[in-house]
This record gives C-alpha cells, sequence and structure tokens, in this order.
C-alpha cells in the first residue's frame, strides 16, 4: 500500500468537497491544512509509526467534511464521509475504523482515550495556544453567528472561550511544551477582558 499516494488522493478529494464551504470564516480549507499539517509535525514529534501517522493524516483531512451536509454535530458525518471514500479506495476496515474514531474525537470537550486521538485534539485546538489565538475565536464567532445561526453576545462568547482555554489540556508532551504557557497567557488574557 502506497501510504502517500493515498495521503495525495484523499487530499484532493477533500479539498473539491470542503470548495464549497471554503467561504466559512474559520472551518474552511484553510484549518482543514492547518490541523493536518500539525497532525504530521506532532506524530513525529510523538514518534508515531507509518500506518498510525497515514490515519491520523487521513482523519485531519476528513474531520470537518461533515460541514459539508449540516453545522452541528457534523464529526459524526465527517466518519461517515470518510468511511464511504475509504471502502471505495478498499482501504483496511480495521484502519476505517480507527480513522472514524479519530474523527469523532474532534468532537469539542471529548475526552482523549490514547495517544492518537490526543494529537488530533491537539492539532485541532492549537490556536488556544498561539499568538493568533483571539484573532482565530473571533472567526469562530463570526461563523457561529452567519453561518450557524446563533444569537452570540460578546459576553457570552468571552465566557465560552475562557471555559474552552481554561479546560482544553493539551495531551502531547510536544504541544505541552510548545502551546502550554502560551495557552495560560491567553487565559489571562481572557481573565482581564472578563473582568472588565
Amino acid at each position: 500500500m502506497d501510504e502517500q499516494k493515498i495521503i495525495n488522493s484523499a487530499l484532493r478529494y477533500v479539498l473539491d468537497l470542503l470548495d464549497p464551504i471554503n467561504h466559512y470564516p474559520y472551518h474552511n480549507i484553510n484549518h482543514t491544512l492547518d490541523v493536518y499539517t500539525r497532525v504530521g509535525y506532532l506524530c513525529d514529534k510523538e514518534g508515531v509509526g507509518l500506518e498510525d501517522k497515514t490515519d491520523l493524516l487521513l482523519a485531519a483531512l476528513f474531520h470537518d467534511t461533515g460541514f459539508t451536509r449540516q453545522y452541528n454535530a457534523n464529526e459524526w458525518i465527517g466518519a461517515e464521509i470518510a468511511r464511504r471514500y475509504l471502502e471505495n479506495i478498499n482501504y483496511p476496515v480495521k484502519r476505517i475504523q480507527k480513522i472514524e474514531r479519530l474523527i469523532v474525537a474532534t468532537v469539542l470537550f471529548a475526552e482523549a482515550h490514547d495517544l492518537l486521538e490526543g494529537i488530533i485534539q491537539d492539532a485541532d485546538l492549537d490556536n488556544l495556544g498561539r499568538k493568533d489565538c483571539f484573532i482565530k475565536t473571533l472567526l469562530v464567532r463570526k461563523e457561529l453567528i452567519t453561518i450557524g445561526h446563533m444569537e452570540l453576545s460578546k459576553r457570552k462568547w468571552l465566557d465560552f472561550t475562557y471555559n474552552l482555554i481554561r479546560t482544553y489540556q493539551y495531551k502531547t508532551p510536544t504541544a505541552q511544551g510548545e502551546r502550554d504557557a502560551l495557552r495560560l497567557s491567553n487565559l489571562k488574557k481572557l481573565e482581564q477582558k472578563i473582568a472588565l
């Protein structure tokens, strides 16, 4: 099995699939590629083997494809889209099941049960510990209001973002070392905004 060829084909498929929703402020092709790139990086840093790395990269590519069908609870749909695609290329059943599990692990506030789930969660929420955290969270808010048709006051959004940054703990030693200090700094900045 040519792992790189499978990944490249899936990448082309997913980019075409996501094109109609690329106008989304946050959950667009750029986010998918960010998660995909970070997953590859974390796999290398954490010493993940080729098979698991390939499956994680595939999960990263498909993790938000469910947005093409519905906005809320889209992870299960993304898992289904991945399964159908992978079945069509005769990908091994056990690996498809693993990829589905990894996609569903990206549900917000889901518990990571192993290193692989931790890697995809850390990659998906990487921005919580980056300098562009607040730019990204504002894009999510804009998307929830315009695409998800949610009413979100600034205060409600600050409270939600504060809770997310406070409760999310990076799972991998790499993400902990590279992102946790800035995550805590971002949390303090939010505390100051909320106190105003």
